[in-house]
């Protein structure tokens, strides 16, 4: 039976890593030849980042045939397992004290995810068909230089200090055999990226906006984004019986969100708010932010609200909606003792009249045992006579 299961784990693992390949190649003989291991087709991009305080590590899963960031980890926090982590070092090593530190909550999830999204952006395409042929003759030298700026300016820090090296691997056996699996989740790529990357696929259509020109909708939104440091994309709460309507809510009213945890985008936010339990489990609990205003055109309302540690909560509707609010907190214990009031209001009211009811039930039995006696004593008395 044992043997079965192992044969069958076998093939298990073996469809994984076809299907995982798959993502990294063109072609099915491309895939082929990675699964038998005549070509190579990633690279895993190291960097060891020292910035002003806190200590951390970024690792960039890239597909060297396809030409992209497959996964993206940043990890940055003030745990001490940082200072022992080297980037020559293996990278199953690398990835198992990431999981650890992931396990003992040592690492700051917002300032990690902005790390995240400026190494997203600095890595284009165009950028890594730069530097592909580098990292073939493991050249990591223009890594740091290219790196730090962005870094920086994402965590607004002074003092950056960067160490890279690449390592050539198989891409599906690093997302398969991953130590940080289910623990730290992968930063995905921005939206403005991704929407870039997909115009670029569609000929004649320019992906650089015009330049000085922002639309109304743009101009709302970027004041209501100026004034917080991070940014997280949220559903509304919609309820259609109690909830709000847009033009009745007031700033500073509290109203609720809840996380897209569809998407990777959404499971990182979820993290980054605390939802996800040690086990893995995402609280189902909404989340209350207190309102700043909605952006909206003809078909868009973008909704704002201050979150937990002023994280900025955007979510956007396609038409008005009745937004729900947090229930007061006295309504349902208020039902409740109103429910027992008039339970035991009930109760006495009726222990009168059950007393009475006793009392002439009692009467009537004493009364039937006086009758009895008395006719009894006759019954003798006449006996006695005769």
């Amino acid at each position: 039976m044992s043997e079965l299961n192992s044969k069958a784990d076998q093939l298990k693992r073996q469809a994984d890593l076809i299907g995982l390949t798959r993502e990294a190649v063109f072609t099915d003989e491309q895939a082929k030849e990675v699964l038998q291991g005549k070509i190579t087709d990633g690279y895993l991009v190291k960097v060891k980042i020292d910035l002003d305080s806190l200590n951390g590590m970024v690792l960039i899963l890239v597909s060297s045939i396809r030409k992209h960031i497959m996964e993206l980890y940043a990890v940055v926090g003030t745990s001490p397992t940082f200072r022992r982590i080297r980037t020559f070092a293996d990278h199953v090593q690398i990835s198992t004290d990431l999981g650890d530190i992931g396990k003992t909550g040592g690492y700051d999830p917002a300032i990690s995810e902005n790390i995240g999204r400026a190494v997203h952006r600095a890595f284009t395409k165009e950028k890594l068909e730069e530097l592909l042929p580098l990292w073939q003759k493991k050249d990591p030298s223009h890594i740091s230089e290219i790196l730090e700026n962005p870094i920086l300016m994402a965590t607004k820090g002074r003092n950056i200090k960067l160490q890279a090296e690449v390592d050539k691997l198989s891409t599906a056996k690093f997302r398969y055999e991953n130590p940080m699996k289910g623990v730290i989740l992968p930063i995905p790529k921005p939206d403005d990226e991704a929407a870039a990357a997909k115009d670029a696929s569609i000929p004649g259509i320019s992906t650089e906006p015009a330049k000085g020109e922002l639309s109304s909708l743009e101009r709302q939104i970027a004041q209501y984004r100026s004034s917080f440091p991070k940014e997280l994309n949220m559903k509304t709460v919609i309820s259609p019986i109690n909830g709000v309507e847009f033009d009745n809510l007031v700033e500073g009213m509290e109203i609720l969100f809840r996380v897209p945890t569809e998407t990777p985008e959404g499971l990182t936010n979820a993290q980054i708010l605390g939802l996800i339990d040690e086990e893995g489990k995402i609280s189902k609990e909404p989340v209350v932010g207190r309102f700043l205003g909605i952006a909206g055109s003809k078909t868009e309302y973008h909704i704002f609200a201050e979150g937990p540690n002023q994280y900025l909560l955007h979510s956007v509707e396609e038409h008005p909606v009745k937004v729900a609010i947090p229930k007061p907190a006295g309504m349902t214990s208020g039902t409740n003792k109103g429910s027992a009031a008039q339970g035991a209001k009930k109760k006495t009211g009726n222990t009168p009249a059950q007393d009475s009811k006793s009392s002439g039930a009692n009467l009537f039995m004493l009364m039937g045992a006086f009758i009895t006696i008395v006719l009894f004593g006759v019954l003798i008395f006449v006996m006695v006579i005769l």
